[in-house]
């Protein structure tokens, strides 16, 4: 994966606390400050981690969930933050995804 180091030394931090109890899901490959996680079980419960334009250790946070049944929409927006810490985000992502740790 060729991101930006913030986004590579988030990853590397999430993945000491966190384990294996996400995925990464990169629908933004030419994005270099953008990830996704996502529950390894349901890629549509989705967190989108942008670094770009923000202090270090900051980030821009969406949340995205499967879209209602019969929708068009490929997903549904759950939650914005623009000004997330480290220690915040994980919290975010062990809420969003129902992670056991």
């Amino acid at each position: 994966m060729q991101k930006d180091a913030t986004i590579t030394d988030l990853l590397h931090w999430l993945r000491e606390r966190l384990g294996n109890t996400f995925a990464i899901t990169d629908h933004w490959e030419a994005d270099l400050c953008a990830i996704g996680v996502s529950a390894p079980d349901d890629p549509a419960q989705l967190v989108y981690i942008l670094s770009w334009g923000r202090p270090a250790g900051y980030y821009a946070v969406e949340l995205e969930s499967a879209p209602p049944a019969g929708s068009e929409i490929p997903y549904k927006d759950v939650g914005k933050f623009d000004h997330v810490s480290r220690d915040e985000l994980l919290g975010i992502i062990k809420k969003h995804l129902q992670t056991p740790k």
